[in-house]
């Protein structure tokens, strides 16, 4: 399995079976579900958490905080993990969403895990099934479907 000699579909199809695999079909379409794309300005928030910069000291205190606090946290996470697997409890959507991306990137690779969520945004919103990639009729659809992107990115006076 060579990820840079797959197709789109067949990663996403690849991924989608591994999410099958790994957890189930009711948490792997749950993850799919919860996995879109966001409305997010990081240069706003990036401009508050400079205002407030912290001096060095202050700012590896926090770091080891940090770090002490992570792994806490994944010690949780492996825990409540188990308990699913072996049928204790149920996963929060957070921990669904943990997972699907977990299991993705070991099965994927960073790599895959680019080109399989671009393949899920790109059908998310349209009306085409997954299965198909988008075909145009004719060659005037194509450059018509170019034009209207150029005028989409092209910035307005």
């Amino acid at each position: 399995m060579d990820i840079l000699e797959m197709t789109d579909l067949e990663i996403y199809e690849l991924g989608t079976k591994k999410l099958t695999e790994q957890m189930g079909t009711t948490y792997a379409t749950q993850f799919l579900q919860k996995c879109k794309p966001r409305d997010y300005d990081y240069t706003a928030d990036r401009h508050k958490w400079l205002a407030d910069d912290p001096d060095i000291l202050t700012m590896a205190k926090q770091i080891q905080e940090e770090k002490a606090l992570q792994a806490k946290e994944e010690s949780v996470k492996a825990e409540r993990i188990a308990a699913w697997r072996s049928g204790l409890l149920e996963l929060t959507d957070l921990e669904i969403y943990g997972l699907g991306f977990k299991v993705l990137a070991e099965s994927l690779g960073a790599y895959g895990v680019l080109r399989f969520i671009t393949q899920h945004f790109k059908h998310l919103n349209s009306d085409q099934p997954i299965d198909k990639p988008q075909q145009f009729q004719s060659d005037s659809d194509v450059s018509s479907a170019m034009q209207t992107m150029k005028e989409n990115k092209l910035p307005q006076d």
